[in-house]
């Protein structure tokens, strides 16, 4: 169909400078034989998309398989540092915790050298007064009364 004949079908409907709207004259023609060649020329379209469709599912799919090495990667890396954290972790806290043993240790050492300094300062008294009970003169020997170190006076 030549374009001027396919022009012809089309009619203006309205007055002239108001929208223009057409409607085809010829409403016994065949829209199969009109639209087969456009269609005719989208063949080649729809194989251009199919392959382009193809061709971007299979670079989707190796962008998912690199992402998925990289992941696997970063997990690896991150495991590798953990174990180097923890490890720091723990030295740190032993560390401390070794501190903390020795810091126990001199106050544990002074706090037994005051109690032998005390009882060597009590004894004495303590074995007076129950050599007094002992002898039955509660009140003869020693007396009740004790220092600010806590030994009788």
């Amino acid at each position: 169909m030549r374009l001027r004949t396919f022009l012809a079908r089309f009619r203006l409907m309205g007055t002239p400078g108001a929208a223009v709207a057409a409607v085809p004259a010829d409403r016994t023609g065949d829209p199969a034989a009109e639209l087969a060649p456009v269609l005719g020329r989208l063949t080649g379209v729809l194989d251009e998309a199919s392959e382009i469709r193809a061709r971007a599912e299979d670079e989707a799919a190796a962008l998912v398989r690199r992402a998925a090495r990289q992941a696997a990667d970063i997990v690896a890396d991150a495991e590798g540092r953990a174990g180097r954290v923890r490890a720091g972790a723990a030295a740190a806290a032993l560390a401390e915790a070794r501190r903390e043993e020795i810091a126990l240790l001199a106050v544990g050492r002074s706090t037994a050298e005051q109690v032998r300094r005390r009882s060597v300062e009590r004894i004495p008294g303590l074995a007076d007064r129950v050599a007094g009970y002992a002898l039955g003169r509660p009140d003869g020997v020693g007396s009740d009364e004790w220092a600010p170190g806590g030994s009788p006076v």
